[in-house]
């Protein structure tokens, strides 16, 4: 059979993202031998436009972002209508907003009202978690710019940099957008005690009605010897989004396997647990694609 290749862009290196589309790319090889599926690093703002000038024939999306991109809105300037979708809620990614629990910071409001120059660590231009400070830090009437203004620093790394600055005392703030529980975050505590910031709920509801986030909770077992009780959040559920032009027969491979290994995507990643293919193809944030739309047809789960 002539070999099949695929461009996989994902998320951070060292990040859920990556992590599962590296898992599910080996599933797919394993039972498609003639597939070959490249994983590269991509994030949660960045993947649309890849996937929709097929950079990259697959990828990861945020909800959100794909609505987003499709119709050519904020973050986005222009339309990218080729994503189609495969199915949803492979995993679903919590905020966390970190603070050093030497800063004395134990609420988003502190955070942003902290009397000392702000030092934190989004995350790169781009990815989930710094879009989302960005639109916590407008809904507070602030900026980068003014936290540069009073002497305070904004680090856009990526995740391994990010639990090492934590570590060494560069920055004392985080935002990212991952499953839990997320190594990074065990990580970047190893050096320095950290707490994970509670949500408010004028905050989390504006979240939901402005920007399509769900509500979430990051539950105190995901990170034992961090949290002493459930952390209210904002949710983005992860959809596999494809470009329109890829073979609906290899769409239907891809889903077909995907599907038939469900059982097996916890291991490579808990968050994963949540994946159901009966309703993966309900409430999608772009078109499903023909060819996951004949698997999920033959198996009965469309009607």
């Amino acid at each position: 059979r002539d070999k099949v290749r695929l461009t996989w862009t994902a998320g951070g290196t060292g990040g859920g993202w990556f992590v599962m589309a590296a898992g599910m790319a080996k599933i797919i090889e394993e039972k498609a031998p003639h597939f070959q599926v490249n994983v590269i690093p991509g994030g949660g703002t960045t993947n649309q436009p890849v996937v929709g000038m097929k950079k990259a024939e697959l990828g990861w999306g945020l909800s959100p972002f794909a609505v987003a991109a499709r119709k050519g809105e904020d973050p986005y300037k222009e339309k990218y209508e080729a994503i189609r979708a495969i199915g949803a809620s492979f995993s679903d990614n919590y905020l966390h907003i970190l603070a050093a629990e030497d800063t004395g910071v134990k609420t988003i409001p502190e955070l942003i009202n902290y009397p000392k120059p702000i030092r934190v660590g989004p995350g790169k231009i781009g990815v989930g978690g710094e879009w989302v400070f960005k639109k916590i830090l407008a809904y507070y009437q602030t900026s980068y710019d003014q936290i540069k203004a009073k002497g305070g620093k904004v680090l856009f790394t990526g995740y391994p940099e990010m639990a090492t600055n934590m570590k060494d005392r560069h920055i004392d703030f985080i935002s990212i957008n991952i499953a839990p529980p997320a190594a990074i975050v065990q990580e970047a505590a190893l050096g320095r005690k950290l707490r994970i910031l509670p949500w408010p709920e004028e905050l989390r509801q504006t979240m939901k009605e402005k920007y399509g986030f769900g509500l979430g909770v990051i539950k105190k077992e995901s990170y034992p010897g961090i949290l002493t009780k459930d952390i209210p959040t904002v949710v983005y559920g992860t959809v596999l989004m494809v470009h329109k032009d890829v073979a609906a027969n290899v769409v239907y491979e891809i889903t077909k396997i995907v599907n038939e290994s469900r059982d097996r995507l916890p291991a490579i990643h808990k968050s994963m647990k949540v994946y159901d293919p009966a309703t993966a193809w309900k409430d999608l944030p772009a078109p499903l694609h023909p060819g996951a739309e004949k698997y999920y047809r033959e198996k009965g789960y469309m009607k």
